[in-house]
This record gives C-alpha cells, structure tokens and sequence, in this order.
C-alpha cells in the first residue's frame, strides 16, 4: 500500500485530479494517498497505461 500511496503522491497535484482520472470517488483517492488500501484490477490496468512513474515506484525500476 505504500508503494501505491506514494505512486498516487508523485503522480498527482490533488486529490481530486487523482480521483477524475480514475474515476473514483473523493473519499477512493484520499485512501489510496494516506495509505489505507490500494486498487486492484482494472484501476491497476489503468495505472501502468497512464502513469509514467509507475515501473519506477512499484516495481522498483526507472
């Protein structure tokens, strides 16, 4: 969840930017920036399609 929450930090100005591009609620993108849980899934799917950093911060990779 770290990784996710950290992922989430780098990759987004707000919690509401986060939030319209996965198309989640508010209160989804909050949790997923403090750390309290993490996607799975397609939202996953998205995120290694839309999110540059995402090898760099999750697998470890740059």
């Amino acid at each position: 969840m770290r990784r996710w929450s950290h992922l989430m930090i780098a990759s987004f100005g707000s919690r509401e930017e986060c939030a319209v591009h996965f198309s989640v609620t508010f209160q989804t993108a909050c949790n997923w920036f403090d750390g309290m849980c993490r996607p799975y899934g397609d939202i996953v799917d998205y995120a290694v399609e839309t999110l540059p950093r995402y090898a760099e911060i999750m697998r470890g990779r740059s």
